[in-house]
């Protein structure tokens, strides 16, 4: 069943602010309302409140986020490339283990 569209009526200037946001972004219309009420309720952002409180939880959700980040570095860092150094550094500076040349045998 194909979406049906609906009307609302905004003012000119508003529309015309709508417009020029949905082309820099390459979206139509509907994608672009879609896209900017899905970031509201998302991130739970009331754009009739002062955004100071909202801004808050967003810095502190980017901050877990990069605490995240961090932690898989260190992880992929101790678990695959200090392993796999050391080993590189083994096989390309392998020295020759001393050896004699001839070996005396003892015979009984």
């Amino acid at each position: 069943m194909p979406k049906r569209f609906s009307r609302i009526n905004f003012h000119t200037e508003t529309v015309e602010r709508f417009k020029k946001y949905a082309i820099v972004n390459d979206a139509n219309y509907t994608e672009t309302l879609e896209a900017i009420l899905d970031f509201f309720e998302q991130n739970s952002i009331n754009p009739f409140e002062p955004f100071d409180d909202s801004k808050q939880r967003l810095e502190t959700l980017i901050n877990k986020r990069m605490d995240g980040v961090e932690a898989i570095l260190r992880r992929i860092e101790t678990e695959q490339t200090k392993p796999t150094k050391e080993l590189l550094d083994r096989l390309f500076n392998q020295q020759e283990e001393k050896q004699p040349k001839f070996v005396e045998r003892k015979f009984r």
